[in-house]
């Protein structure tokens, strides 16, 4: 079984400060640090990984990449890889996504792609509905744990209040859910000796199937921006709605195959 974790980088929240001036979050002194929500989703990982003896890589796009994946090495990542270009310090959702599945199936594909929830910074969960459509990948949201069953997985997710257990075949996308995952304590000691593990760093051109053009703009969803977002450029084609992540996701992957745009 090949496991995969994409995961974020984002503004350190304890270094964001709003400026009363502008009206807008300064992120100007905010370190990049791995998003908070993306621990669950490597935590769940590394749980599956060791139930299995298997191992699990960790990808991050964009800028930041490198701090993010340092955390990451903490919980177990066997290889950590960075796909930069610089149409990604602009790219939403859906331009992540696109580098994101692009460097996955550049590699092989995985039976299982884990993310958190959503990240501190777009916030929209959308990025899990998007590589289940381009993975061409099941989705299963607010997951807590997960083990082998058959020639799939038997998931357990929160439904409101109730844990709901279910069967999904592979491949699989899979958003960890917020809360109810133990995850440990990432100290400066554990992370001083992640630092030592190698990066891979990968060029978007090296790895961009025939759905991505070296020089066109990445895909985009046409949201509007995030609360950490306020200095990028504002997209009001379209909104994902939904009232939470999971919602979003599903709402998300169901409305691309519809219109066939994956």
């Amino acid at each position: 079984m090949r496991l995969a974790v994409c995961v974020a980088a984002v503004p350190n929240p304890a270094k964001v400060k709003w400026d009363r001036f502008r009206q807008v979050l300064d992120v100007q002194d905010a370190e990049p640090v791995l998003n908070p929500a993306d621990r669950n989703a490597l935590e769940l990982a590394a749980m599956l990984a060791k139930a299995n003896s298997a191992t699990f890589d960790a990808y991050c796009a964009g800028p930041g990449a490198s701090s993010a994946l340092r955390e990451a090495a903490v919980f177990g990542a066997q290889r950590l890889i960075a796909i930069s270009d610089p149409r990604l310090e602009s790219a939403d959702e859906a331009g992540i996504a696109a580098a994101l599945s692009a460097a996955i199936k550049h590699d092989g594909g995985a039976d299982v792609v884990l993310c958190g929830a959503a990240t501190a910074s777009l916030g929209s969960g959308a990025v899990p509905g998007y590589l289940s459509a381009m993975l061409d990948a099941g989705l299963r949201a607010d997951v807590v744990d997960a083990h082998v069953e058959g020639d799939g997985l038997s998931v357990g997710l929160i439904d409101g209040l109730s844990l709901v257990r279910s069967y999904a075949a592979l491949p699989l996308v899979i958003s960890a859910a917020s809360y109810a995952i133990k995850v440990r304590a990432v100290s400066p000691i554990l992370l001083m000796r992640a630092s030592k593990k190698p990066i891979e760093e990968l060029l978007l051109a090296e790895v961009a199937d025939g759905r991505i053009n070296s020089t066109a703009p990445l895909p985009s969803t046409g949201a509007t921006d995030g609360p950490l977002e306020s200095n990028r450029k504002r997209r009001l084609n379209e909104t994902v709605d939904g009232p939470d992540a999971a919602a979003r996701a599903i709402t998300l992957v169901s409305a691309l195959r519809e219109r066939q745009l994956v």
